[in-house]
Order: C-alpha cells, then structure tokens, then sequence
C-alpha cells in the first residue's frame, strides 16, 4: 500500500541483512542494496555501472520507465559532458529568476486554491505549479504545457496496471520527442532568454542528440516528481502541527526543513534506478558477479539508522551526512537545485500566507494513485483558511524572494 512510507519490501531487506535478491515486475532479478554506505558505493565503486540501463532487461517498476538514450544509462564520459553542459546553464541569475517567478505563480496556484472553501492540493497547486515553474525555465508556452504534462504522467505510468500503459508510453515518448526537437529548432531561430535558447546559443559543442537529451532530461525530472513530491511533503506538514509552528518562528529552517522532508519521504517507494555490475565485487558480504544488476533502495539509505539518529524524524537542525534522495557523485542529480527552489517558495508561501491551512478529510481517507512508478496522491483535499500576511520574514530565508 503506498504511503509517505517506505515500500515493506525495503524494510524487510534492511532489517535481514541490508542485501537480498528481489524480482521487479519487468527486468530481470537484481540485488536490492539498502544500507547508506552501500548504496554509496554503488554510486561510487567502477565496479558498477549505469550505462545502458535502457536496456528491455533492467529491473524496473513500469515497463516505460527507462528511457532509450535517457541522460541516467549514457556512457561516464558522456554524461559527464552533459552535467557539465546543464551546470553551465543554471546560474545564480537564472536560479534567483526562477525563484521570483515561482514566488508569482505559486501566489496565484494558492489563491484558487483558497477561494474555494475547500480543494484539491494536487490538482490546483502542485501540478500546476510545477508545469507552470518548468515552462518559465524551459521555455514552454503555456498552451503547450498540459500536453508536456500528460505526455510526461504517461511516460512514468505503471503498465502492469493496463496492457495498454506500454503503448501508450511509446507514443507519448514520441510525442513529447517531437515537442523538444520543435522547441530547439524554434530557438535556433528566435532566442527568447530562457534555458534551451541559451543552451543552443552556447552548445556548439553539443551534438543535436545531446541537445535533445538535456532538454528532454530537465522536462521529464521536472514535472511528476517535482509535483508528486510536493503534495506528499504538504500532507507530511499538515500532519506536523508542530513544525509548521516551528517554521513560522525560525523560516531560515525552511531551507533545512525541506532537506530532510526529501530524506525521509522516497520518490516512490524506496528504490532508484538500477545499475549493473562490471567487474567482480564483494559487497556487503554479498559476491556480485559482472551482468548482475543492482538496484541501490535511495530511501531505505536516507533512513539508515547508523548514520541518522531517530531517522524517521524531521529535524531542520540536523547536521549530519548528506541524503541520497538525489543521489551521488558524478550521478548526483544537478537539477535538486530547482526542485530545493520549488519546495522552498511553495511550503514558505503556504506557512506564510495560510497559517491555519488544514486537511480537510481524515487521514486515512486521503487517497493514493496506484498508476505511476512515482507514489502519488490521488488527491489531497485541504481547507487553505483566511490568508494573512502580516509575517513578511519568512520571505528572507536565503536572502532571497520566496
């Protein structure tokens, strides 16, 4: 059952040894890894790889999950090259514009929200907001943005749910191709200042293909994960009275808040994407021999309680080892500073400007969305309450604009 939890399976894992091998419902077995310093090294150790994880074998949730020349399964060099390329490009200006205009966008997601006397959290805010927040990075126009939205929810859909989940991720794979190619070509010609004019205006040494991947990549992270995550992180805070009191005292938490809401809340329900082994190793205990495929449990090790104290609790203060909800290393995600810019506008803006915002169903009624590798919401209802913005402070956290 899907929840703000992790997957049974992960805990039952972690709590028999740390590594066991498991069946996904595509792909071959694999060894799911789940303690911190493992999963590190597999991040970190030549001895595994995740070049080529599109492959029809790759142990995976959904059967349209791995993405044929996805930036995560392309050689080291190459995807080296391209994080090179992406880093670039988000610069302190573009980051601090994106700030500002999510500020704006999430005002206006919060007021339909809250002229209503109560509504979907997911539907009139997270989504939008996110859809809204990755066209002004990438330059989608808004009449395109619903398509990208569905193309995207279609790509990351469980096909063991319907038959049809595969068909219907190859041509939204298509689709959503063909929107980035148009979008490329329309900036060659007519650059209007946002990432992928800049990207082409820079990218001389970007063939056409590794054009396409960095835009495809940036549009298909930054939507249902940045959304989905979200919604589950507002449902954890409406659940929390007392650190949303405690923001609303001490906003320069939030930055830190929203660090370990994204340690303790996995993507879905524990497990990353897989790798494959090249070379022999020993790992755990474990011998691993190349061909074998591993799958690293990213949430299982951001609760590892020999290197976080009371794990499952959410301090702002913590100083302790970084998280792995983006990974690591050279395949740690460059694009967790866009997601940190989203969690950190919207949950300042809701403490801010809606202190009394409540769920407005019991907890156990709120409901899950089974169809996605990313465990999601179905819908969270909440009542937003009188807006009030007599406390302005929250807007400093970082020096910056909420």
């Amino acid at each position: 059952m899907r929840s703000l939890h992790l997957d049974p399976v992960m805990d039952e894992v972690r709590g028999s040894g740390g590594i066991a091998r498991v069946q996904y419902p595509y792909g071959d077995a694999a060894w799911l890894v789940t303690g911190y310093e493992d999963v590190r090294t597999v991040y970190s150790q030549k001895a595994f790889s995740r070049t080529g994880m599109s492959q029809e074998s790759a142990p995976r949730l959904t059967a349209g999950l791995l993405l044929q020349g996805g930036i995560g399964s392309l050689d080291d060099s190459i995807h080296t090259k391209l994080r090179r390329v992406i880093g670039r490009e988000l610069t302190p200006a573009r980051m601090a514009a994106l700030r500002a205009a999510a500020a704006a966008i999430m005002t206006r997601r919060l007021a339909e929200l809250a002229a209503a006397e109560q509504g979907d959290y997911v539907s009139v805010v997270a989504k939008p907001y996110s859809l809204n927040v990755l066209g002004e990075l990438v330059g989608i126009a808004e009449g395109d943005q619903q398509d990208v939205g569905e193309w995207v929810s279609a790509l990351l859909a469980d096909a063991s749910v319907a038959d049809a989940g595969a068909r219907s991720a190859e041509t939204a794979l298509q689709d959503l191709g063909k929107y980035v190619l148009g979008l490329i070509k329309a900036r060659r010609t007519t650059p209007t200042g946002d990432f992928v004019s800049d990207l082409v205006l820079h990218g001389d040494d970007l063939e056409k293909w590794e054009l396409v991947t960095v835009v495809f990549a940036l549009i298909v992270g930054g939507y249902e994960s940045s959304a989905h995550m979200l919604s589950k992180i507002v449902l954890r805070l409406l659940l929390s009275p007392d650190l949303r009191a405690e923001l609303r005292v001490h906003p320069d938490r939030i930055p830190g808040a929203v660090d370990e809401l994204l340690r303790t809340i996995a993507l879905a329900g524990g497990e990353g994407l897989p790798w494959r082994v090249r070379e022999p190793i020993s790992l755990g205990g474990v011998d691993m021999m190349p061909g074998d495929f591993v799958v690293p449990s990213i949430g299982a090790a951001n609760l590892d309680p020999t290197v976080y104290a009371d794990p499952e609790r959410v301090d702002p203060t913590r100083n302790a080892k970084p998280h792995m909800a983006f990974g690591y290393g050279a395949r740690y995600c460059l694009g967790n500073q866009i997601a940190r810019t989203e969690l950190e506008v919207a949950i300042g803006m809701l403490l801010r400007d809606y202190p009394d915002a409540r769920l407005a169903v019991e907890p156990e009624q709120v409901r899950w969305h089974d169809g996605s590798a990313v465990w999601q919401l179905a819908e969270l209802p909440v009542a937003l309450g009188a807006p009030s913005y007599a406390d302005e402070a929250i807007l400093e956290v970082n020096g910056g604009v909420m």
